[in-house]
Parts: C-alpha cells; structure tokens; sequence
C-alpha cells in the first residue's frame, strides 16, 4: 500500500477527525483514483488509511476512510459499511418510508459514496471520482449488505445514469415517505430523482397544513410539500419554472387519493411571478435550489434570498406560517433567518416567532469532523 506523508497541520487536523486532506498537503505526486494510501506524518507515524481522489482540484486529494488500524482494506470494509448503514436505518425507519438515503458518505464512514434507494431501486451517485475505479466492489458490497436490489444505477453529478446491475425500470416508481405516495424515476432529474434530505420537513409541513388553508409551493418541482400541504387539508398552488415539472406535480395528487382538481399548477419563473401576484396565503414554503456553489457567490446568493422574501411578504396573511429552506452551501441557518427577516422588512414584515429550525433527516447523518457538510436548513417561521 502507497504511503502518503502529509504536513504538520494536516496531520493534527486528521488526528483531531477531519476526513479530509487537500493536494497542498501532500508531498510529492498525488496517488491514482481509487487507490487506498495509508496516511503519514512528518515523523513516519501511521494516522490511517485513505482513498484517493486521482485529480487536482479545489475539493480533498483524499479522502480518510479509517484511523483504526484494525479496519480491514477497503474491499472487506465496503461490506462492513454498507451493513452498518442498513442496520441504522432499520432503526427509525419502518415500512412506511420506502424511499430513503441508504448511504451518506462521510456520516456513514465511506467518503464521498452516496446510495439513495427507491423501493427495490438503488442509485449511486459518487461524490468522489476516487469510487469510480472501485464501482464493481461497490455493487458486489450492495447487493450483499444493502437490503436487496433488483436494480443498480450509478448517476455521476454530471453525467448519464448508466445501469450497474439488473434492468431499470420503465415507468416510474411509486415510493412511499411516512405514508405519502410519490411517483420517482430513479436517477432522473435532480439529484437522484427526489430530494429525499426534505422527509421530515415535508412531515413537518403536514401537520402545519389545515383544512380551509390557502398554501402556497414555490420551487415545488415535483410536488414533494406540495402532496404533505394538501394532505394536511390545504388548497395548494404549486409554482416551479417548467410545464413539465408540473405535469409530474400534478399526478402525484392522485397517488394519494387527492383530486388535483381542487389545487392550481402554475409554471413560471417564481422571481417574475411574485410581484404579479395578489393573493394572500396562511402557510407558504420556499424551498429553491442552491443559488451558490462557491464561497465567492455567497454574498449574491444572500441578496437573492432577500430579494425572494421581499417578493413573499406581501403574499402572507397577517399570522401566516413561512417554511423556507436553503440547500446553498456555507450559508447557515441563522443567515436563512437574518435574509428573511431582511426581505420581510422591506414590505413592513418580521417574523413573530420561529417555530422550528429543521434539517436533513437522520438517513443524511453528519460527519463529527465535518460540521461544514450540514448543507440543509428548513427554518418556520410565523409572520406578523
């Protein structure tokens, strides 16, 4: 196994539990994608064993996988992983969640893996390119540990989703999360086909809903909060840029025994949207996508969120409840709050009370030395 020294403050950074190490740390020629290194410090002294990334780049070189030695190599430890996650997620989940996050990556102690499960459905999408040589092991580890898979679809970040094991299925799935139904296509579209990281908001979000409320979806796509309001007793107007995204909105509905007919559809660009509109609603969630991928942009993506609760102000009944979300890394819950209290006020808004400040749910677990990677804030709000 290639050896890696690392300097003196990357190895007291490893030492302290951060699972990642950069290029500028590293002596000599970074290792090829997927090789398994064991890590170094300056004093030759072993601080673990890593898999490497095979690229240069503003992302880590490596990637820690264990400080244990103990730990078997990575093929072994694949299985031991992958079985450990199922079993975690048998404890909170039960028969009614058939669609959930089954590994995730850091928090789950394979580094940069993310597998995402529809039903007998399961997608891998790698964070890391440091997988990619190591996709066989990954579907031999699945199959074995993941709970059963009739199917296996890798779908890269940017790229085709490509089928691993068996045969993709031709329409889409309905899955079950907490009762409610939803039509998937695994692999398609956003992230691996639904945002799942959203379960335990949307929950949330249908208790909130009562019968005789007006609400209000913007960035619905395809109608995850949309299905929970409505469910909840709500009359629901979605709002998403695409006809076809609401399209998929709208057949949701009748999946869970819900008339669509009693709820609007509207496809438009929500920032041109918002000022034309005049109607007034007693529970709103925005849930829009990332609007910044670099800490550069993070200032314009704060300005955007402003700008986006300005134009919601006027849309709130007085003592309406606001559920806003932001998946934008860096930016913190409490800046989500700070933007929305900032946008209200321009329109003579505040927030009354904050009910709840929500996150990704316990399939999505957190890293100990990686707090930076908790990326979802779901933050309620009851508006004056």
């Amino acid at each position: 196994m290639k050896r890696v020294e690392v300097d003196k403050r990357t190895a007291r950074s490893v030492a302290a539990g951060h699972p990642w190490i950069y290029a500028d740390a590293i002596g000599g020629k970074p290792p090829r994608a997927g090789d398994e290194v064991e890590v170094t410090d300056r004093f030759g002294d072993v601080l673990g064993r890593a898999l490497a990334e095979g690229r240069q780049g503003s992302g880590p070189a490596l990637r820690m996988l264990t400080r244990d030695p103990r730990d078997p190599p990575l093929g072994k430890l694949l299985f031991r992983r992958i079985a450990a996650a199922r079993r975690l997620r048998e404890r909170f989940l039960d028969e009614r969640t058939t669609a959930f996050r089954l590994l995730h990556g850091e928090g789950d102690g394979l580094p940069g893996l993310v597998v995402d499960r529809y039903e007998q459905t399961l997608v891998v999408r790698p964070d890391s390119q440091g997988w990619m040589p190591r996709m066989g092991q990954v579907v031999e580890a699945l199959r074995s540990e993941g709970g059963g898979a009739d199917c296996i679809v890798l779908k890269p970040k940017d790229g085709e989703r490509t089928v691993l094991f068996g045969a993709l299925p031709t329409e889409p799935l309905t899955v079950l999360e907490e009762g409610r139904r939803y039509g998937v296509r695994p692999g398609h579209g956003q992230k691996t086909g639904f945002f799942l990281d959203q379960r335990d908001n949307r929950t949330w979000t249908q208790r909130l809903a009562k019968p005789g409320d007006q609400a209000l979806n913007l960035f619905s796509f395809t109608g995850g909060f949309s299905v929970a309001m409505a469910l909840g007793g709500a009359a629901v107007t979605s709002v998403d840029l695409s006809q076809s995204i609401q399209d998929d909105c709208r057949a949701q509905f009748p999946l869970n025994g819900l008339d669509p007919e009693g709820h609007r559809f509207v496809a438009a660009d929500i920032f041109a949207w918002l000022p034309k509109h005049s109607d007034r609603y007693d529970l709103i969630v925005c849930d829009p996508p990332a609007l910044s991928r670099r800490a550069a942009d993070l200032p314009q993506a704060r300005a955007a969120y402003r700008r986006l609760h300005e134009g919601i102000a006027p849309l709130l009944k007085p003592g309406a409840v606001l559920v806003t979300c932001s998946c934008t890394a860096r930016l913190t819950p409490r800046d989500l709050l700070d933007d929305a209290t900032a946008g209200l006020a321009a329109c003579g808004r505040a927030p009354d009370r904050v009910l709840k400040i929500g996150g990704a749910g316990a399939d999505h677990p957190l890293h100990p030395g990686l707090p930076e990677a908790q990326y979802l804030s779901a933050v309620t709000l009851v508006v004056r």
